[in-house]
């Protein structure tokens, strides 16, 4: 599996712009493996963890898995894209406590907006939510929304090579991204069209 894993992470890595980005996401189990692998070909410059509720692994005899590891990956790390500005999230110091730094010349209010931390919570896609397809691995729209947002500009191309139900592309086009998601499952490929046929009626 790992060989396999290498093999087409390695052409990501061929085809990815100078200036692009790679989100590597994996089994608990498998991370390390990719980690090792990835450090000698790209900058790592984030390890995040997206963390959820316990409707993820039911364990009896050992502790059950709540969360999902994401490499944040470059290929120069003097150049890529970071939209910072877009992926604000409420500082809770400055935006609930208001608490006041005193070391500063004059003394501030500490900010209300940050950029996201590497410990990411999004709910996991589940029956009857509104997003929910029939696929067992199904990524949020919102955990897109982050990535995509972060990691390119409007006009970009991103590349999904394992699209499941096309979530990357769904969130690609709203976000005015280009985009190519690949999937040998023609199950999973007709919701994809579905989803995306869907929302460009709506829009």
């Amino acid at each position: 599996y790992l060989s396999w894993c290498y093999q087409w992470i390695d052409q990501l890595i061929l085809k990815l712009k100078p200036n692009g980005s790679i989100y590597l996401m994996t089994a608990t189990q498998n991370m390390p493996f990719f980690d090792i692998y990835v450090r000698k070909k790209l900058t790592i410059l984030s390890r995040i963890v997206w963390y959820y509720d316990s409707s993820g692994v039911q364990a009896k005899n050992f502790f059950g898995s709540l969360y999902e590891p994401i490499l944040f990956c470059v290929k120069d790390r003097t150049s890529y894209t970071f939209n910072s500005e877009d992926i604000l999230v409420e500082a809770r110091t400055g935006a609930i406590r208001k608490l006041v730094d005193y070391r500063k010349p004059i003394p501030t209010v500490y900010n209300s907006k940050k950029v996201p931390g590497n410990a990411w919570y999004f709910p996991r896609v589940r029956y009857r939510m509104d997003e929910y397809e029939n696929h067992p691995t199904q990524k949020p729209i919102s955990l897109l929304q982050r990535i995509i947002l972060a990691s390119s500009n409007p006009g970009d191309l991103v590349l999904d090579p394992f699209s499941g139900t096309f979530t990357t592309s769904f969130v690609a086009k709203e976000l005015g991204r280009r985009s190519i998601g690949i999937e040998i499952e023609d199950e999973y490929v007709k919701i994809g069209l579905r989803r995306l046929e869907i929302q460009k009626t709506l829009n």
